[in-house]
């Protein structure tokens, strides 16, 4: 038998939607949860944000952070970072990224003060049809 490829054409209503249905969330998550949150965060000292065809890299430094405490959170198209720091208290960095994430495969490594987090797109995969 011979194998089929489905095609499919994308409803451009659905795409326009999707993306802006995904904004609208942002937004609220930006404006609205991110202000209600417990205390005033601070920063890290330095952030460095590298978008590679494969992946996100992200470099955060800040003296006197105790590792223990660092917190990496994935969720949608974001990266949330937290810790505590001697001299800073709470600190809180969040990156929005502009495509989807394996949020499995994500790593993270603190060497010599600083946070370097690793965190691979998602990748698409072909879906083979079978016949009858």
């Amino acid at each position: 038998m011979a194998e089929h490829k489905a095609k499919t054409t994308p409803n451009p209503g659905a795409l326009i939607l999707g993306d802006f249905a995904h904004a609208v969330d942002a937004f609220f998550d930006e404006i609205l949860v991110d202000r209600w949150k417990c205390g005033a965060a601070s920063q890290f000292e330095r952030s460095e944000f590298s978008e590679l065809p494969d992946r996100y890299e992200i470099r955060l430094i800040s003296r006197g952070v105790d590792p223990a405490t660092i917190e990496v959170e994935t969720r949608g198209q974001r990266l949330t970072v937290r810790a505590m720091a001697d001299e800073h208290g709470h600190l809180e960095n969040t990156f929005t990224f502009s495509e989807y994430v394996e949020h499995e495969a994500a790593s993270a490594v603190w060497s010599k003060g600083v946070l370097t987090v690793v965190v691979p797109k998602h990748k698409a995969r072909k879906v083979r049809l079978k016949a009858d």
